[in-house]
């Protein structure tokens, strides 16, 4: 039997910061909309100086209290390398336990500090060197699973060092999920120039109960897919639990040279860079039929599921259209 394909929606939270509109509308309305549209999750951003937002636990906090069933996630947490990894288990295990169990904490390196100062100085700001994020992301994982599900922890790592540290609240979730959010084609601190990208592979397969890309063609999943499946096994985890997921942008008019051009610039404001080159790639815009198209090429290269971010001004009117035309054709 097929598995289910699940759907979310990844919530503006940075949008909100240059859209002019009220982040209680769309993060709020928007999660209980998405609940009641029968999605399975919500998704929110991080990141703290390169690309400012509202902050990813604060938000999933206050959209736990306004939902009952939505999972919530982070897409991607950025700054993990950033935060100590107590003070973050602690954090999190608070949120598993006031949504009930519904976390998917999302880790992820963020923007290779080499792309631009934004990056680079997010980092000085903290006084933490990029080259240390291997180590800060395999530490930090290995430190809140210890921290998660033993009392007197202590650990003896490159970066970390603690010895006797208990914990509480342990998470809701016996065994809260933890997925690694990579694009392994990408030249960056942890991936290594392309054509040299195993390692990377062989981290999510080894720390990962889920793994989450983007800015891929459907082949390119597939084909990284695999690769990240091989680990999976290659460590002795049950890959038919192991959740494959990708982060997609959608804008549905239409007209697709009105949904391209509002794609663009939501973009360019969003990344302060020129998305142009890499449009047709990262989105589905256009009619009914332009984005389920691109959507069933995902699933068949084996997407499991989507996060969907809208990248258009009118988040409500987006979800709305979404639900209604492109939905229905996967559930």
């Amino acid at each position: 039997m097929a598995r289910k394909i699940t759907f979310g929606i990844v919530l503006p939270t940075r949008g909100v910061l240059f859209s002019g509109s009220d982040p209680r509308k769309d993060v709020i309305e928007l999660s209980k909309l998405t609940e009641e549209y029968g999605y399975d999750g919500v998704w929110a951003g991080d990141s703290i100086l390169a690309k400012p937002r509202l902050d990813s636990i604060a938000v999933l906090s206050a959209v736990a209290g306004a939902t009952s069933r939505l999972k919530l996630g982070t897409s991607c947490f950025a700054s993990f390398p950033l935060r100590h990894p107590i003070l973050l288990g602690y954090q999190w295990a608070t949120l598993d336990q006031l949504s009930g169990g519904r976390t998917i904490l999302v880790i992820c390196q963020g923007t290779p500090t080499q792309h631009g100062p934004i990056y680079r100085n997010e980092y000085d700001a903290f006084g933490i060197s990029p080259k240390e994020k291997v180590e800060r992301i395999e530490e930090g994982i290995e430190i809140i699973r210890k921290i998660w599900s033993e009392d007197g922890v202590s650990y003896d790592g490159k970066i970390f060092k603690f010895s006797h540290v208990t914990v509480q609240p342990k998470p809701k979730q016996k065994d809260c999920p933890i997925w690694i959010a990579s694009n392994p084609r990408s030249t960056g601190e942890l991936e290594g120039p392309p054509g040299k990208i195993e390692v990377n592979f062989d981290r999510v397969g080894k720390y990962a109960d889920g793994w989450m890309t983007t800015m891929v063609t459907p082949e390119e999943y597939a084909e990284d897919l695999e690769k990240v499946l091989s680990y999976v096994v290659k460590y002795g985890k049950d890959k038919s639990k192991f959740k494959a997921s990708l982060y997609y942008n959608v804008n549905m008019d239409e007209d697709k040279k009105k949904a391209s051009d509002e794609s663009a610039d939501f973009l360019l404001k969003y990344y302060r860079e020129d998305p142009s080159g890499i449009l047709d790639k990262w989105v589905a815009f256009g009619n009914q039929n332009d984005v389920t198209k691109k959507l069933e090429a995902f699933v068949q290269a084996g997407v499991q599921d989507f996060n969907i971010r809208f990248v258009a001004w009118d988040q409500i009117a987006q979800l709305k259209k979404f639900s209604n035309e492109v939905l229905p054709s996967f559930t």
